[in-house]
């Protein structure tokens, strides 16, 4: 009997696998990012009962290989679908990219419970209402964290000093910014208000439960999440095709 791993996790991706099978990327509380087979999944949808739908919350139970190969579906429990999710196009679409960035950051069996709940939060936070695009960008910067890319939004990378003025420039290969005194004339950087960047120092250090309690402005807010944009691309070295769809869709 092949070895059985149970764990609460999120369908993430899903792809065809042959004529009747589906390929399910799952992240499990117990074993991170996992791929596993459903077998029969494309003939029949009645065995998993929409339970591989994207963003579906489970109490998965999973057959382990017993040497090498991938992990095969052995039943699934349906413990939260976020039904507005699918309702909202928008919604569905920043689901989608904060999915993609996740399979693009983790490695396969390499858990981290603070991710899990990030995108328990995070999915919840979406399904009750709160504004689409603010909560992504939560989300990017959070993430980024867990990452280990976390910017440094407290001090400028060369005098050391707090930021001063209007704004500063973000350098995106160093992860943090410089004050306009320390700033070379020509350099290739994004330049930030010091409204967004107390915005992202708050987002990046504040309670989780407390972060729908942040305001901010339309400018505000188009800035920080190009700067965060350019930085998972700049990390990733690629720009995940959910950011396409979201262009096209004019809310980039």
């Amino acid at each position: 009997m092949p070895d059985i791993l149970k764990s609460p996790a999120f369908v993430i991706s899903g792809q065809d696998l042959g004529e009747s099978d589906r390929l399910i990327t799952f992240y499990t509380m117990a074993g991170g990012k996992m791929r596993s087979i459903a077998k029969g999944a494309k003939r029949s949808r009645r065995r998993f009962v929409n339970a591989l739908e994207p963003f579906t919350m489970l109490n998965l139970s999973l057959a382990l290989p017993r040497t090498t190969g991938l992990n095969r579906i052995d039943s699934t429990e349906i413990l939260d679908n976020f039904p507005q999710l699918r309702l909202k196009f928008e919604c569905y679409i920043m689901a989608s990219l904060c999915c993609e960035l996740v399979n693009l950051w983790t490695k396969e069996d390499d858990p981290q419970k603070n991710l899990f709940k990030l995108l328990r939060w995070y999915f919840g936070s979406l399904n009750d209402g709160f504004h689409p695009k603010k909560t992504t960008l939560f989300f990017k910067i959070l993430l980024l964290t867990l990452a280990g890319y976390a910017p440094d939004f407290d001090q400028c990378l060369l005098c050391k000093k707090p930021p001063m003025g209007d704004h500063v420039v973000f350098k995106l290969h160093a992860g943090g910014f410089v004050c306009s005194g320390c700033r070379k004339a020509g350099e290739k950087t994004h330049k930030i208000g010091l409204g967004t960047l107390k915005s992202l120092r708050y987002i990046q250090k504040g309670p989780l439960d407390n972060l729908h309690r942040l305001t901010m402005t339309d400018a505000v807010l188009e800035e920080a999440w190009s700067l965060m944009k350019s930085l998972h691309c700049h990390h990733l070295e690629r720009v995940p095709a959910s950011y396409k769809v979201l262009a096209g869709l004019g809310t980039e």
